[in-house]
């Protein structure tokens, strides 16, 4: 369907809206001041308000240019308001700044009720057609923001939920409900094109001695000295992952059971350059098996490198290499392996 033409030449609008968009600073001062005097203390003391006064002027410019003549169509304009809207969007998202959908549109509601106000005061006496055109005009283009903020709100927060889900909040790596997700996932991707995959389990030695005698905090440092040295150490295309407790997990996709023992070895490298705080090196012990060679099954995975953990603990080794599955063995064989 084409853009409903202006009732009105949008040409009389031109010269208003270019003096209000050379001097936004007004018009962004006056909007912060009726925010400020709707708000709770708390909400103002969470909203970016520093940041807010930088950048609203350019917004609220933007804004203004696209109801001259030269962006007289619809479509031209709802493009504007789906640019500036993320923006919008964006003083609102994340935990620290609060406020959720219905105080995004209270701000934008406030923002046209403030530019309606000034361009009304710039049209002054003109004809009552082009006072109307103006407002509907500004209805067009708020309403078109108001939804888009909104949705991208939405959006940020549910990219937000989705990553307090997955994620461990002590060390920032995903967590073990991720961890099965993709497991399952890896699985299905060598089922059907063939490509193996390893599982690395690693134990942090003498994390309870830590906490018993120093303290959940120290114990609490030694686990983030353990995630970042695995950040440090392991691919990009690597999944690191903290089970819970002491321990934590590797995916590594495209790994043989003896590469990824290699890369087992440069993780407990990496935490020996940790220090625990008797001041003695942070020590691992890791557990490696992969998909095929030892089995195809997820939680038969994690069980076979929980084992291979344990026997690298108790042998003191460091890293070990699980023994197969029964299962995977005789697979291997019927398919000439």
């Amino acid at each position: 369907m084409p853009d409903r033409q202006v009732r009105h030449s949008p040409q009389a609008l031109d010269a208003p809206l270019s003096r209000l968009a050379g001097a936004p600073d007004e018009l962004v001062k006056a909007w912060l001041l009726r925010l400020v005097e709707r708000a709770s203390l708390q909400e103002i003391e969470r909203l970016p308000t520093d940041r807010m006064a930088r950048e609203l002027p350019e917004i609220v410019a933007a804004l203004l240019g696209s109801l001259q003549s030269t962006h007289a169509s619809n479509g031209a304009l709802r493009a504007v308001a789906t640019e500036q809207a993320a923006r919008m969007a964006d003083f609102r998202a994340g935990p620290t700044h609060g406020g959720g959908p219905s105080e995004l549109a209270r701000d934008v509601a406030a923002l046209h009720s403030v530019v309606l106000g000034a361009l009304g005061r710039e049209l002054g006496s003109r004809e009552p057609e082009t006072v109307v055109a103006a407002a509907e005009r500004l209805a067009e283009l708020f309403g078109a923001l108001q939804a888009a903020a909104v949705e991208e709100l939405v959006r940020d927060r549910s990219r937000e939920l989705e990553w307090l889900a997955n994620t461990d909040a002590l060390t920032g790596l995903y967590n073990v409900r991720y961890l099965r997700q993709h497991l399952r996932h890896l699985v299905g991707v060598q089922g059907r094109y063939g490509h193996p995959f390893a599982v690395l389990l690693l134990d942090v030695d003498g994390l309870k001695r830590v906490n018993d005698a120093h303290g959940h905090a120290a114990g609490d440092e030694l686990l983030i000295a353990v995630a970042a040295a695995m950040r440090e150490t392991v691919r990009s295309i690597d999944t690191p992952v903290r089970m819970g407790g002491d321990e934590f997990c590797v995916l590594a996709p495209h790994q043989t059971a003896s590469r990824a023992r290699q890369l087992g070895e440069r993780l407990a490298v990496a935490a020996e350059r940790h220090e625990t705080p008797t001041g003695s090196p942070v020590a691992l012990s890791i557990g490696v098996v992969s998909c095929p060679q030892h089995s195809v099954d997820p939680e038969r995975l994690l069980a076979l490198a929980d084992e291979a953990m344990y026997r690298a603990k108790s042998a003191g080794t460091g890293v070990s290499v699980g023994e197969p599955d029964a299962t995977a063995v005789a697979d291997g064989e019927r398919n000439g392996h």
